[in-house]
This record gives structure tokens, sequence and C-alpha cells, in this order.
């Protein structure tokens, strides 16, 4: 079984509440449309069309790239965030390395696709999200926001902008 993949719809509530309160950590809560966890997988959380970057001719290949590395991140922080929030708060177990292992070689992999990243760049980038994140997932009051989200998406399946940033305003008190 891949510990990647959703066991049911609590997991699927519990994924969401995560990657939406590692993308509100990062300060990408903009790109935030909605959550609906009757999606598919990996279109659960909505983002503005601008995330998915596809290029523009007036930016200049510095700006480009420095823009494919920041969502790049965010795409990071969502994975890691999920996975954190699906194992430390919901099962309450810690990310073991068989698991640190398969989240590092699958956002490794993109990390290279996409901005052509090598292992040492991916490296720091990576140790300083997970650790952060990592951190931040242990806290005693993330963990209560954190179910309280999650109980409210599996109750609600389907959430705006608004009722997202609503919801982990509690967030900011922390």
């Amino acid at each position: 079984m891949n510990p990647l993949r959703y066991t049911d719809d609590a997991d699927r509530a519990y994924g969401a509440a995560g990657m939406a309160i590692g993308l509100v950590a990062f300060d990408g809560e903009e790109y935030l449309t909605s959550i609906d966890i009757d999606r598919e997988p990996d279109d659960i959380l909505g983002l503005r069309a601008d995330f998915y970057f596809s290029g523009n001719p007036e930016f200049s290949a510095k700006s480009a790239w420095n823009r494919l590395l920041h969502n790049y991140n965010l795409s990071l922080v969502m994975l890691i965030s999920n996975v954190m929030c699906r194992n430390m708060v919901q099962n309450r177990l810690t990310v073991n390395s068989e698991l640190h292992k398969l989240i590092r070689s699958t956002a490794f992999d993109e990390g290279r696709d996409t901005c052509g990243l090598d292992e040492d760049e991916f490296d720091r980038l990576f140790d300083k999200d997970f650790n952060y994140l990592n951190r931040l997932f242990s806290h005693y009051g993330v963990k209560n926001v954190a179910e309280d989200f999650a109980r409210a998406i599996s109750t609600r399946r389907n959430l705006s902008h608004m009722e997202i940033l609503d919801s982990l305003q509690a967030l900011q008190m922390l």
C-alpha cells in the first residue's frame, strides 16, 4: 500500500487541512481558491490558474526561474504538510524514515524536472521546509486548529477561499 494515497474521506480531509495550513504558513494563501474533498486527489485543493506558471515573454529568465522555484517550494510544502497532518495530527505518529525517504524522492524528481535543481540545492530546500513543518505540526495549538479544520472539511465537503481563511484565522494567534 502506498502511504501517500488516501485511505478514506477523513484521511482526505486531514490531507487537505494540512496542505492549506502549509500554504498559509508559507504565505501562499492567495493561491487557494477552494477545498473540495469529493474531487480527484490531485484536485482537492483548488488553486488559482497563475499558480501553474507557464511562462511569460515579459519575464526575464531569472524572474521566470524564481517564480517556478517559488511555486515548486509551495508544492513541496503542500506535499510535506499533507503527509504530516495525516500522520502527526490524525494518526498521532511521527513521520518515520521510510515515509521521509518516499516524500523526499517524490519531491526531488519534481524539483529536478521542474526547476533543474541538483541534489544539494534540493536537499537544502527540502530540509528547511521539512524541519519547519515538523515543528509546526508538532505544536499543540496547530494540532487543535488542524483537527477542527479537518472536521469542518469532512462535514461541509467544499469550502471557498474565504471559508478556508476564516477557519485558519486561529493560526495567526499562535
